[in-house]
Parts: structure tokens; sequence; C-alpha cells
């Protein structure tokens, strides 16, 4: 199990945010094992990515917030974004397969998902100790 988190320090709000990219980032270059030529690459469609879906979470949850009256409005806000979400992973897939090999989006994919789960994780386990 990789401890990306337990060692740092505290760090300011924003500091954290910038910090856990960081950490995201040095996983996924070591999970790719891209190469310098890769990664020149590889980071500038990531971010156009990021971008892109860090706009639909955050729509989709102002969805929710906006119809938490309706759970049925709800509901077909989160299908409708996650579809939407969905749609744009298939578009990077090819705009990531461009500039490396299809096994190194397919490891993407899943490192990114990796990523994710041991925040989530560490993250838990922080809260629980205090």
């Amino acid at each position: 199990m990789i401890c990306l988190f337990l060692t740092i320090p505290v760090f300011a709000q924003q500091g954290k945010r910038e910090h856990i990219e960081a950490v995201k980032v040095a996983f996924i270059t070591q999970k790719l094992n891209l190469t310098s030529d890769e990664a020149s690459k590889f980071w500038p469609v990531y971010r156009e990515y990021q971008k892109e879906l860090e706009g639909l979470l955050r729509q989709k949850r102002e969805a929710a917030k906006a119809q938490k009256e309706n759970p049925d409005k709800v509901l077909d806000n989160q299908f409708n974004f996650d579809e939407r979400i969905i749609e744009l992973r298939k578009k990077y897939r090819k705009e990531f397969g461009e500039v490396v090999s299809s096994q190194k989006v397919m490891q993407f994919f899943q490192a990114e998902r990796e990523f994710r789960e041991q925040l989530i994780r560490e993250l838990k386990e922080r809260k629980e100790k205090g």
C-alpha cells in the first residue's frame, strides 16, 4: 500500500489541493512509467481533461443542490452528468492515445481510480485518528 499523505504536515486549504495534485501527478507518472517526451505531451492533455472533468463535477453538485427538494429531478440530473462524464472520458481516451500508447491510456484510468481510492482511505484514517 502506498502511503500518500499520512506523513505530510497539514497545509493551508489551497496548499492541500495543490499538494494533492502534485502527489497525484507523481503517482500517475510512476504508474505509467512516462518518459520525459511522453510526459511533456501527456500532462497538457491531462490538464485539459481535469479542467473539463472538474467543471462537470461542479455542475453536477450545483444541480443536486438546486433540485434537492425533488428526488426524481436529482436522480435525472445525476444520470445525465454521469453520462456526460463517461463521454468526456471516451473523448480523452482518444486524445491521450495520440500522445501515449493504448496500454498507458488504460493504465492512466486505472491509476487515477487507484489514487482516488487511496486518497479516500487515507483521509478516512486521518479523520478516525482525530
